[in-house]
């Protein structure tokens, strides 16, 4: 997994954690090759500061996971990381065309891609994390 932006600040055990996560989601079949390359966005003053500000988004057109991370807390950014590689994998399966808005209420196709990504990346995040506790 590539990653790229301003990731020299980011915490290596955050970067170690979507490296083991995104590992866990390959073998259980809820993500796909070849993987995207992340992006760390830890210097938006302005997104940190604005209650519905951006947690992460998706690049189809780049396979890239840009993720916000000044003054989260480093699981909700691993529950970002998941949600977008559903999102990846939904591109993968050429499932991501012809949206031509943001907002779920327009658009019953985005809608249920939306509602894929949370129900599946949250469980991945969770089965994730249970593996990890059962280890220790």
């Amino acid at each position: 997994m590539k990653f790229t932006g301003k990731d020299l600040d980011t915490d290596k055990a955050l970067k170690e954690g979507i490296k083991s996560l995104c590992k866990r989601m390959v073998e259980t079949g809820m993500a796909c090759k070849p993987l995207p390359k992340v992006k760390f966005i830890n210097n938006d003053e302005e997104n940190a500061n604005n209650l519905l500000g951006r947690t992460a988004y998706y690049e189809p057109e780049t396979a890239t996971i840009a993720l916000f991370t000044m003054n989260r807390h480093p699981k909700d950014v691993l529950r970002s990381f998941a949600h977008e590689m559903i999102h990846h994998k939904q591109n993968t399966e050429n499932r991501l065309k012809n949206i031509n808005t943001t907002n779920v209420s327009e658009d019953s196709h985005l809608f249920n891609l939306e509602l894929e990504a949370y129900r599946d990346g949250n469980l991945a995040l969770r089965e994730w994390e249970d593996t990890i506790k059962n280890k220790q």
